[in-house]
């Protein structure tokens, strides 16, 4: 048998991220983004299509809530469970026609492009009139997978690239607080202890104080909150329909006439 972490650990390690795993890694921010979806899920509606869906991890959040469930991500993407996704493509060229899809979601993803409006602008062509969006932009978050971490939004940077794009901003979710990215940092050097042949020896300890340190950090997070000071915000956005010179609805003059 080769060298590592024993099955039951393994197996324990790898439950589904909830609001209650605090000993899982990077719960602190984890759960706070599924509060933030389960805020977000009223929006949400037929045809969803997930753009950069990794494992698909918050999935379930929106079971029963929408018709169909569509992830795209890289093939190169590390973030890709067993499961792979629907579809690989970028998120700045999509291989959809427009008008396709009634929500798109897009979590963890704008910080690793090198042009954020793009796939910005990408959403708001796959969605059907007055479709939602549901986009995560990260404010602070430690530096990750270098080179290819470009970008953090403030929410007034967040508002001025949707509505650039042809969206209304509807609400601003904030995920997390500072409190949460000092945690962060040392759940990652944690972590960074918890690899190689000698993690048979350090899970268990380090889960324990994953827990201690994640508790910790929630509970000063909630005690010291401050809304400009977050990790994320879930923008809930709806694609306007286009208007004339007048103010008035623009009509395709393709579409068959009423009379």
């Amino acid at each position: 048998m080769g060298g590592g972490v024993s099955r039951p650990a393994n197996a324990f390690a790898r439950t589904r991220t909830g609001r209650w795993t605090v000993w899982k890694y990077n719960w602190l921010a984890n759960h706070k983004i599924i509060a933030a979806l389960e805020r977000a899920r009223p929006h949400a509606r037929g045809m969803l299509l997930d753009v950069g869906c990794g494992s698909r991890p918050f999935a379930w959040v929106f079971e029963g809530r929408i018709e169909r469930y569509l992830g795209v991500d890289l093939p190169s993407s590390r973030f890709l469970g067993q499961r792979p996704p629907d579809v690989y493509a970028r998120a700045e060229a999509l291989p959809f026609r427009a008008g396709s899809f009634d929500t798109v979601l897009g979590l963890s993803m704008l910080t690793y492009l090198r042009e954020p409006a793009e796939p910005i602008a990408e959403a708001h062509r796959v969605l059907r009139p007055d479709g939602m969006l549901l986009l995560e932009f990260t404010q602070m978050a430690p530096l990750h997978d270098e080179p290819h971490d470009y970008f953090r939004f403030t929410r007034y940077g967040a508002a001025h690239l949707l509505e650039r794009a042809g969206f209304e901003p509807l609400e601003f979710i904030p995920i997390g607080g500072l409190m949460s990215r000092v945690g962060l940092s040392a759940i990652a050097a944690l972590n960074r202890v918890n690899r190689g042949p000698l993690r048979v020896i350090t899970e268990l300890p380090v889960r324990i104080l994953y827990v201690v340190l994640q508790v910790v950090f929630e509970g000063l997070d909630r005690l010291l909150f401050d809304p400009r000071e977050v990790l994320a915000h879930l923008v809930v956005a709806r694609k306007k329909e286009p208007r004339d010179s007048r103010g008035g609805p623009r009509h395709d003059p393709r579409a068959p006439s009423s009379e």
